[in-house]
């Protein structure tokens, strides 16, 4: 037998939440996640304010995205074990901290470690998804994490538009004040709305945390999901930390505010999210997979005129971050029907993933933009989609019967969980 022993718990099933309760959920997240991003217009400021060069300033986003996935690892497999809302609490609170600890920071190094420590606690959206998928009946599971989902990606887009304005009039510490003390009022909505979360397992924390790794070895499905939804937000983040780069040394020498401003422009399509979840609902999660790696992979090639043309970065900016966002849920909520008794842990391994891709393209796209210029950018998101294309053919189960959405059929034996939801 492989695995590690479970001892499952039996909670009363959890009441079924709210349209406006799930709203709610997806406006704290979106809240919680702009502590990460709102870094990524403000880098040249954060460059010309400290003296460093555009390579070593990437590190702030970068560290702040590996801080994320660091927090996505140890504290998301915990609301298995103890109760969610007081983990969510918890790491609001420290995020007012190290929010402020950056806005003071006295040098890149500190900003740095500061970042990091944000990235850690700023993993609060992802311990409410897994509240929405279990508060869900199955048949809107896909549509509730859609509208969670949605809410994260406003926030990163929303945020960039805020930073960048914010550190545009005032500079870049502004915005780091700006969001301490935003979490405050996140504080008391999320004390005031969340419901009491309730444990799934009883297992001890370093059981728990070692349940992960025979969880992802025993189901292809969660494999699958964590390996294509980390190539595909490489790309996002690759995008991202380079555009205020682009803006600022392409012919249009716009400022940081110009790149915040492009967040309005992708969060035209983070709707798209939601929409992904009701077309995994509808159309399996396969199908709804394969779609957003091309939509993605066709984005990259309209960013290529991005350099010498505005309509190429817009029409551009809109593709992808639909294709991003469309695979991030259907990935997702592939994942979530491996074992309902098992989100958080799943979610954990999920995400980690997603944002250690992110912070390895924001870390390797830096570098590409100092040596290659757009072009490296260009053709890192092109081929990382052709990887993503790749890994999703290979898996794609090759009988008639396989090809279908059926529901998962999951068993739990001597903790051992396999599962054929695809």
């Amino acid at each position: 037998m492989s695995g590690l022993p479970t001892t499952p718990v039996s909670p009363p099933t959890p009441a079924v939440a709210s349209r406006g309760k799930i709203v709610m959920m997806a406006i704290i997240a979106g809240a919680v996640i702009t502590n990460i991003y709102c870094t990524q217009p403000i880098l040249p400021l954060i460059a010309a304010g400290l003296r460093v060069n555009l390579t070593t300033v990437d590190l702030v986003a970068g560290s702040a995205l590996l801080g994320f996935s660091s927090g996505l690892a140890l504290l998301l497999p915990l609301g298995d074990r103890f109760d969610r809302r007081k983990l969510v609490l918890g790491q609001i609170a420290l995020a007012f901290i190290f929010a402020l600890a950056a806005a003071f920071a006295p040098g890149i190094w500190a900003l740095i470690a500061a970042s990091f420590g944000l990235g850690i606690v700023s993993c609060v959206p992802q311990q409410l998804v897994p509240f929405a998928a279990v508060m869900s009946r199955p048949s809107e599971r896909g549509r509730n994490v859609g509208t969670v989902v949605s809410g994260i990606m406003v926030g990163i887009l929303l945020g960039r538009t805020i930073a960048g304005v914010v550190g545009s009039a005032y500079g870049w510490r502004a915005v780091y004040g700006l969001e301490a003390v935003f979490m405050v009022p996140v504080w008391i909505a999320a004390a005031s709305l969340l419901p009491r979360g309730v444990p799934s397992t009883n297992l001890s924390c370093g059981r728990l945390l070692a349940s992960l790794w025979p969880l992802a070895r025993d189901n292809r499905p969660i494999r699958e999901s964590m390996i294509i939804q980390a190539l595909l937000w490489a790309c996002f983040n690759a995008f991202w930390v380079n555009l205020a780069a682009l803006l600022a040394s392409g012919p249009w020498h716009l400022g940081s505010a110009w790149a915040g401003g492009f967040g309005i422009i992708g969060a035209a399509g983070a709707f798209a999210a939601s929409l992904g979840g009701r077309a995994s609902d509808k159309l399996g999660f396969r199908t709804v997979i394969a779609a957003s790696i091309g939509i993605v992979t066709l984005a990259y090639v309209l960013l290529s005129g991005a350099a010498t043309s505005l309509t190429f970065l817009v029409i551009g900016v809109i593709v992808l971050d639909i294709g991003v966002q469309a695979g991030l849920v259907s990935n997702q909520t592939r994942a979530f029907a491996v074992d309902p008794k098992a989100q958080g842990r799943i979610n954990s391994l999920y995400m980690t993933a997603t944002f250690f891709g992110g912070a390895l393209g924001t870390i390797v796209s830096g570098w590409l933009m100092t040596r290659f210029g757009w072009t490296g950018i260009v053709a890192f998101g092109i081929a990382l989609g052709l990887i993503a294309s790749a890994i999703h053919w290979i898996g794609t189960p090759r009988r008639t019967a396989d090809r279908q959405n059926p529901r998962p059929d999951t068993s739990i034996t001597a903790g051992r969980i396999s599962s054929n939801p695809d």
